[in-house]
């Protein structure tokens, strides 16, 4: 078994020989780095007797891990989380709560980046006084003097003309 030492090895077969088939996938998950599910599926074949070949690892270059993440980004932008689990268990060959771990980080760094990205407008509104400047409140009390003063003229003109 390439990726488990003889030692490991005898460890697992002396545990299910102990019926602990549940410490062996742990001992096999341990030494291997693989999920639940291929860890047990291993162990169940070293005890049928068949033979058991430890998950060979790929280094990876950042160049294909950018891409990955790019494209593991694009399928959380279409709501595709389950395919980007998927292609991330493929890519690093681990477990699916690791993998879920990893879309789960990526998925919160696009939310972070979307709020520090997106400028902050101020809230549209349909009152125009909302905006509330040093400017608008000069001219708004201009204005209203400009009324009163035309209001008062009027008045004065139709008072004047019936002899008060």
């Amino acid at each position: 078994m390439p990726g488990l030492s003889t030692e490991q090895e005898r460890q697992i077969r002396e545990l299910l020989a102990q019926e602990q088939k549940i410490t062996a996938i742990k001992l096999y998950r341990e030494a291997t780095g693989v999920g639940l599910k291929e860890a047990k599926d291993a162990v169940e074949a070293i005890e049928r007797g068949e033979p058991v070949f430890a998950p060979v690892y790929i280094q990876s270059d950042k160049r294909n891990d950018a891409l990955l993440e790019e494209q593991i980004k694009q399928l959380l932008a279409q709501r595709q989380k389950i395919q980007a689990v998927k292609i991330y268990r493929e890519a690093h060959n681990c477990g699916l709560k690791d993998a879920k771990d990893a879309v789960d980080a990526i998925e919160m760094q696009m939310r972070m980046e979307r709020r520090t990205s997106l400028p902050s407008a101020p809230a549209i509104s349909n009152d125009p006084f909302a905006e509330d400047t040093q400017r608008n409140r000069r001219f708004l009390a201009s204005l209203i003097a400009i009324v009163l003063l035309v209001i008062g003229g009027i008045a004065f003109f139709l008072l004047a003309g019936n002899g008060f």
